[in-house]
């Protein structure tokens, strides 16, 4: 009797788990977790091809983890020139699925289809768009025409293709009629998932979408045409079907019907292990395509990963393979014999520039071919990275020169932009001008520009040398420089010469604090915010190797020292993970109290003393003290500007109002006038660049390194800079708040 109420209640309670985790969070966790895994299986597959790797093969390594290396993208070409019937000179075969193929593939590694040794093979395409030789060539032509955007003749044949397919819809079964049913369906809703702007196109995928779940969805969670005797269930139609409904925007982690005894798709194509060794290498492709697709419409992707121009489905892969190339990069440059230790660290540093820039850039981008495109950028900006074999040269001591203005202030101005962190295999010049002395800095830096700033071909700032203007930017895409040595020109003006470590572009700007700040941390920072909109990732290693997690932007981490890392500084959390100290990514909002002579520029907590909560730029730099302006009252022969100010605090708002100050005032000096102006006690320490408010109507700052103190906006930013130092512009709004 106890064995039989034993098996009952087993029973009862496997039933419960069952019916709990079909479906559930726990079971989509194990299956992506498995898809992930089969990625990886099948990525691996396909690379041990080698040099067979074809166009196919191309497009599942482009938008896998590990992205494709150049050799790789080398023999995927050599395949598309050899196999596809145009490109060979032979004759268009038989439905377009050469040239489906060969456009995602060429696509995928950066080619132009328009442009392939001379021949246009989008043109031959469209020839047959225009007549095509059969059902499965509109649906192989119009998924080829759009992977992107080709001119007027293929956006005209893409409108009339799509027209086509969607008239061969049977309007009473809502699916495509044909020798296999599954597999030309899930074609047809790939081809209209990429075409979803066509007319009447949403509508017949959704009809199709439906279709598919009520006709061709089986239990095991495959698809199946039982009317057919070419309708059984197999792998290939599972994998094109499950493809086609993740590009139409269908979850396939989880059964297409709400009922416990039904699979999901994917985890029907998961139990037939076809990236496993041994399968087709047709099976293997299409397979690990479909698990890429699947994953990105998981993770929050639109329409297909073969719509290059129309989604962002490249970019994990693409940052993958710039990180991968950097790696390469680095290991290459860490194993030069001949190369010194300091001239390993300028080039490995960098490699970490370069790379920082283009993950930033990748990031940023917003379909896959500029993705693509600028990870090769990234690649041949690594590539062009020398290592000096030369000895570092003796540091040179400029001469004295009494009497010359020019030589103090160059020496003044150029001692707040310097910093103990660079990166380049530039070597380090002494030039010296009209006889002027030459500052050399003993370390080169790296800066970014504060304001608007213009780059001259040589030391001559004439409008003729003027090579780039750089205009004022937001901080986190503020343009940065390797300041290569510091010098004073003819003008008499205190100079850099510089290099964009985006463009890799060499020339001549003023130099100075006004113009530049360091774009690493080097202060004593506890704890800081990501400002980053795509957030930043925690490390094991202080190389930015072995990631750990994803930290999105807002987020606040604990700081426990930050660590010279050749030039471009990292910091060590109190977890023992690494991350950047690269300002334009975060922003310090606590620095442990310093004896030091400290240059503040973001007073957006309390301090005490000499010490600020945040840093625009390193904290050792000192500065020569700025008198306070004040302009409380604007002059009547001055040009005023007007700005709003409100300030908040406990969820009220103490005062708001506009405000006229003279023109170039700063932020600092309206919120003084407008203290005035409202009647409010206003508190606060410094001027200038250190000025910073300890309090308003009794709201104080905390003690030094917590927290708690006044922030300030301008126009809803956080402006990378003090109040002291900010200035406005006509008609800027400026908001205090209060944090606890």
């Amino acid at each position: 009797m106890k064995r039989k109420q034993f098996l009952y209640w087993y029973s009862i309670v496997l039933g419960i788990f069952l019916i709990f985790f079909s479906g559930g969070n726990s079971a989509r966790a194990d299956t992506a977790s498995d898809v992930n895994s089969a990625i990886s299986t099948g990525l691996t597959e396909i690379a041990q091809r080698g040099s067979q790797i074809d166009a196919w093969d191309a497009t599942c390594l482009v938008f896998g983890d590990n992205g494709i290396t150049d050799l790789q993208a080398q023999y995927a070409y050599k395949s598309i020139l050899k196999n596809n019937d145009f490109l060979s000179g032979g004759s268009q075969g038989l439905n377009g699925i050469s040239d489906v193929s060969a456009v995602n593939g060429l696509v995928a590694i950066g080619k132009d289809p328009t442009n392939v040794n001379g021949k246009n093979l989008v043109a031959d395409i469209v020839k047959d768009a225009n007549n095509p030789a059969s059902n499965y060539s509109i649906v192989n032509d119009l998924q080829a025409l759009s992977t992107g955007s080709y001119g007027q003749a293929s956006e005209t044949a893409r409108t009339s293709l799509t027209k086509k397919l969607i008239g061969m819809q049977d309007q009473k079964t809502g699916l495509w009629n044909g020798f296999d049913k599954v597999d030309y369906n899930g074609r047809a809703i790939l081809a209209l998932s990429m075409n979803t702007n066509q007319p009447g196109a949403a509508d017949a995928l959704n009809t199709a979408v439906k279709a598919v779940s009520n006709h061709l969805y089986q239990k095991n969670g495959g698809f199946a045409d039982s009317n057919t005797m070419f309708g059984a269930e197999n792998a290939y139609d599972d994998v094109t079907m499950t493809n086609a409904l993740a590009s139409a925007g269908v979850n396939v982690y989880v059964p297409l019907k709400e009922k416990t005894d039904y699979v999901a798709p994917v985890q029907r194509v998961l139990d037939q292990h076809p990236v496993s060794a041994g399968n087709s290498a047709m099976l293997i492709q299409q397979t690990t395509w479909t698990f890429e697709q699947a994953r990105f419409t998981r993770n929050g992707g639109k329409g297909s990963i073969f719509a290059f121009n129309q989604a962002d489905a490249a970019k994990p892969g693409e940052i993958v393979s710039i990180k991968a190339a950097a790696i390469t990069k680095k290991q290459s440059i860490i194993n030069d014999p001949q190369a010194t230790a300091a001239a390993k660290s300028d080039a490995l540093n960098l490699v970490d520039q370069i790379l920082a820039t283009y993950v930033s850039k990748l990031s940023a981008d917003s379909t896959s071919s500029a993705t693509i495109a600028d990870r090769a950028a990234g690649v041949t900006a690594f590539n062009h990275v020398t290592v000096s074999h030369a000895a570092p040269a003796t540091p040179v001591t400029p001469p004295t020169v009494t009497n010359n203005p020019a030589s103090s202030s160059s020496a003044s101005s150029s001692s707040a932009a310097t910093s103990t962190s660079s990166s380049s295999s530039v070597p380090i010049s002494t030039p010296t001008v009209s006889g002027k002395p030459v500052k050399k800095s003993s370390h080169r830096s790296i800066v970014y520009a504060l304001t608007t700033v213009k780059l001259y071909r040589s030391s001559n700032f004439t409008k003729s040398n003027l090579t780039k203007t750089y205009k004022k930017r937001a901080r986190i895409n503020r343009p940065m420089f390797l300041v290569i040595s510091q010098q004073t020109n003819k003008q008499g003006h205190a100079i850099y010469r510089v290099k964009d470590m985006n463009s890799g572009k060499t020339g001549y700007t003023l130099s100075g604090s006004k113009y530049f700040a360091h774009a690493y941390y080097s202060a004593k920072v506890t704890r800081i915010k990501v400002i980053n909109p795509k957030g930043i990732n925690e490390y094991g290693k202080v190389n930015l190797t072995s990631k750990k997690r994803h930290v999105k932007k807002n987020a606040s981490l604990s700081v426990r020292k930050v660590v010279n890392y050749g030039r471009s500084n990292r910091m060590q959390l109190t977890n023992g993970r690494y991350i950047t100290a690269n300002k334009k990514l975060i922003l310090a909002t606590k620095i442990k109290k310093s004896s030091q002579n400290t240059r503040p520029s973001t007073p957006t907590a309390t301090t005490t003393g000499t010490t600020t909560t945040t840093n625009n730029s390193p904290s050792a730099t000192p500065t020569l003290p700025v008198a306070p302006t004040n302009p409380v009252t604007p002059s009547n022969d001055a040009k005023t500007i007007t700005t709003t100010i409100s300030i908040h605090a406990d969820g009220a708002t103490i005062a708001s109002g506009s405000i006229k100050v003279n023109s170039g005032a700063s932020a600092f000096d309206a919120l003084q006038a407008f203290a005035q102006q409202q009647g409010l006690a206003l508190t606060y320490k410094g001027s200038g660049a250190t000025a910073y408010v300890t309090g308003i109507n009794g709201y104080n700052a905390g003690p030094a390194g917590t927290m708690t103190g006044w922030l300030y906006s301008v126009n809803g930013t956080e402006p990378g800079s003090s109040m002291g130092v900010y200035t406005l512009k006509d008609g800027d709004s400026i908001s205090m708040t209060y944090n606890k």
